[in-house]
């Protein structure tokens, strides 16, 4: 694996979204599909997949390996994965040799031999989570799916609370908004 900064580009996929079951890992490559959106260019992925915030730890990691792998028979394309280990190099250790991508946080003397020993073996930890697209179970993911490959969701503007379309109606709690 090359070397590459830790947001590179070329590095991550530009689609990375947070993975917490299934379903949402099989929409999101439909979506992605049906948007036009390959699954790779060039051999680099354009879409790819990151385990919730400390899953190697409360999952595990033959979890999110399974997961993984389902996705890819159903889908017959790799996928590329990242698994989150929070701080704990003991769940780092677990996934060494399984998991070529993991997040490990903190910078103890354990973390640090978590990072040699996975920069020996090619592999590569990123020292906090890259920015991915969260698939929020309880939404619908579908919906949210479409509007962010439309490029219609969260475009980067925050709301102007103060415009007429973001005033209350009437009997509405004023407290509800912040004073303008």
């Amino acid at each position: 694996m090359k070397k590459a900064s830790l947001l590179s580009p070329s590095f991550l996929p530009p689609h990375l979204f947070t993975l917490h079951d299934y379903a949402s890992g099989v929409a999101v490559w439909e979506t992605a599909s049906a948007a036009g959106v390959p699954f790779s260019k060039n051999g680099q992925p354009m879409v790819g997949f990151l385990s919730a915030p400390g899953a190697a730890g409360f999952m595990g990691v033959r979890w999110w390996l399974a997961l993984i792998g389902e996705m890819e028979k159903h889908l017959q394309h790799p996928c590329f994965h990242i698994l989150d280990c929070g701080e704990s190099p003991g769940y780092a250790m677990a996934a060494a040799g399984l998991q070529q991508r993991i997040v490990l946080q903190g910078d103890s003397a354990g973390t640090r031999a978590v990072k040699r020993f996975y920069e020996e073996a090619g592999g590569h930890v990123f020292i906090t989570r890259p920015p991915s697209f969260d698939l929020i179970p309880s939404l619908s993911v579908t919906t949210h799916l479409a509007a962010y490959f439309t490029r219609s969701y969260c475009q980067g503007r925050v709301p102007d609370l103060n415009s007429p379309e973001a005033k209350p109606e009437e009997g509405f709690p004023n407290d509800a908004y912040p004073p303008g």
